[in-house]
């Protein structure tokens, strides 16, 4: 399954990657047949002409390198390796004119002539995934995007595919534990391929270090792609690695306001536009609104048993007759039949209310703060100082 893996992913980027990136460089380089019929010969035009031909196989045949080379290649590149004996195209030629240990080891050798060849990278990437070698894949993706700033777009997305699979993660773990140079364009891939996110928590939570930046790590969207995904138990893992918290008896997290939050939706998630918005300063949830205007201030996502329980709420002051504010439970699982989702309006200064969950098939909701200013009036300026969600 492996092997089928990842052959399957050089395939799918490998002719892209040979075609865009490692050879597009040599059709500059004039008319190699007219050169190579001169005398004395032209090595170097030799091997521009032989890796154009192996190029443009590569090209038709969607990046698959030939079991056997035509000998006419095979006359250019000894040509070639004859006037520059570091010529590595030349060398993986000739490599390709040979099989079995004979081919790997002189593809090696090319390999050490240069890597910034990625002709020859290519095929030690087929060749590692034929092996069923994932560190050596690696290795060369690795080297690709060290030697190619263009490389990139091709690479990367490759390899957040792959962490689809689990055997990816551990070998993964070893590169970005070193923080190379492509780090932050693979987080930024692979919060967007919803088949690896599930495996990139994983991920992140073996790379967690205490005190450490969290640069390259895309945490937060991390996290919102996890709940997306409705990955919960998995994105509450690494929200408590990233974010241990003081247990309380509340369900609510920060209920009190005194933090600024760093990782919605665990944390609390605000909303503003131009017309309404939310903050959190000095222990109070602030939200504000233009006249006619309004809609959702605030959640997070709380798990909750399947018990009774007590919701009480402080506000700064009495809600103004001009504004509607009410809070809303409602579930956030993946679940065929949803319980309706609990409203409960906010007018006095504290409220107190019991909510039941049991028998409900759902264990986490989305606890929101909505709020409507109406047409007449000033807007409004309201401030809520606690939430408390506690078993009774």
């Amino acid at each position: 399954m492996l092997k089928t893996l990842v052959i399957w992913i050089v395939a799918a980027g490998l002719s892209t990657l040979s075609v865009t990136t490692a050879l597009g460089s040599i059709a500059k380089n004039g008319a190699p047949q007219l050169a190579i019929s001169l005398v004395p010969k032209n090595g170097f035009a030799a091997e521009v002409l032989a890796t154009r031909l192996l190029r443009d196989f590569l090209s038709e045949n969607r990046g698959q390198f030939p079991e056997k080379v035509d000998p006419f290649w095979t006359d250019l590149a000894e040509q070639a390796f004859k006037a520059e004996p570091t010529s590595s195209n030349a060398v993986a030629i000739l490599a390709l004119s040979h099989s079995g240990k004979v081919r790997s080891n002189l593809m090696h050798k090319a390999f050490e002539l240069s890597r910034r060849q990625q002709l020859v990278t290519s095929w030690m990437i087929v060749d590692s995934g034929k092996r069923d070698s994932v560190s050596d894949v690696l290795i060369y993706y690795d080297t690709i995007l060290r030697t190619s700033s263009s490389s990139e777009p091709v690479v990367i997305p490759i390899m957040a595919n792959a962490l689809a699979n689990s055997s990816f993660i551990k070998p993964l773990a070893l590169f970005l534990e070193k923080q190379p140079p492509w780090a932050a364009s693979f987080w930024k891939q692979v919060v967007s391929t919803p088949e690896s996110i599930g495996n990139a928590a994983e991920l992140r939570k073996i790379l967690f270090k205490p005190n450490q930046a969290s640069n390259p790590y895309r945490d937060v969207d991390l996290i919102r792609a996890l709940v997306r995904d409705y990955e919960f138990e998995s994105a509450e893992e690494l929200y408590a690695i990233l974010s241990p918290q003081n247990r309380t008896e509340s369900l609510v997290r920060n209920g009190n306001f005194l933090q600024s939050p760093k990782y919605p939706p665990f944390d609390w998630q605000l909303f503003s536009n131009g017309e309404f918005g939310a903050s959190i300063i000095m222990g109070s949830l602030n939200m504000s609104a233009i006249p006619n205007s309004g809609g959702m201030f605030a959640r997070q996502i709380v798990k909750l048993p399947s018990r009774m329980l007590e919701l009480n709420i402080t506000m700064a002051q009495n809600v103004p007759i001009n504004a509607s504010i009410f809070l809303e439970l409602s579930c956030a699982d993946d679940v065929s039949v949803k319980p309706k989702p609990v409203k409960i309006p906010l007018r006095e200064i504290s409220i107190s209310q019991k909510v039941s969950n049991v028998g409900s098939p759902c264990q986490n909701y989305w606890l929101a703060i909505f709020g409507r200013s109406s047409e007449t009036g000033t807007g409004f300026d309201i401030s809520i100082d606690s939430i408390s969600l506690s078993t009774s």
